[in-house]
């Protein structure tokens, strides 16, 4: 699971490149976000998957 310092960081960073990016889920494998605008992170292959800033 990741601590609470690797979700700050990696909503940052995602963040940071999609602006409506909200957490969805915290798991063993990262975090998962859920993007307001579905097009963007879909055509770099990150929707619904977990993201670890590691």
């Amino acid at each position: 699971m990741p601590t609470e310092r690797q979700i700050q960081e990696a909503l940052k960073i995602v963040s940071s490149m999609y602006p409506d990016a909200r957490i969805a889920r915290v798991g063993p494998d990262g975090v998962t976000f859920d993007y307001q605008d579905k097009a963007a992170p879909k055509d770099e292959g990150w929707n619904g998957k977990p993201f670890s800033a590691e």
